[in-house]
């Protein structure tokens, strides 16, 4: 699935706070806007509001209901063309897996090169 370039916004929802702060300047680097969150709390009237294309989703959040946030995501008509990426420090065999049984569109790894996040998200964009 791709989205349209447009207004190229992100919403990073991750708990650590360095890993935020670094992806946040590399996207903003690479011409995205960037929305932040840190807690779970929230996060649909978030994406009611922000309305960004993309959600980074660090799926090791300490005490959140990952599944949960997904399915609520997956079953608003208002997000069904959300692209869904996993941001985290999990193996990449791992979140493979993620994305396989949870059908999201993709992942990078934390350990991974933040300075090329931007050309990453690029790829779900068409032109």
């Amino acid at each position: 699935m791709n989205v349209r370039f447009g207004s190229r916004k992100v919403m990073i929802l991750d708990d650590h706070i360095l890993d935020v702060m670094q992806a946040e300047s590399a996207l903003r680097k690479g011409g995205y806007e960037v929305v932040k969150m840190s807690s779970p709390n929230g996060v649909m009237a978030k994406l009611d509001y922000e309305r960004p294309e993309i959600l980074l989703l660090d799926v090791t959040m300490e005490r959140v209901n990952v599944r949960g946030i997904l399915d609520a995501v997956r079953l608003s008509h208002d997000h069904e063309d959300l692209i869904v990426v996993l941001f985290s420090d999990l193996e990449a065999e791992e979140l493979q897996e993620w994305c396989r049984e949870h059908d999201i569109h993709g992942y990078y790894c934390k350990s991974m090169d933040i300075s090329k996040v931007p050309e990453f998200l690029d790829n779900f964009y068409e032109e």
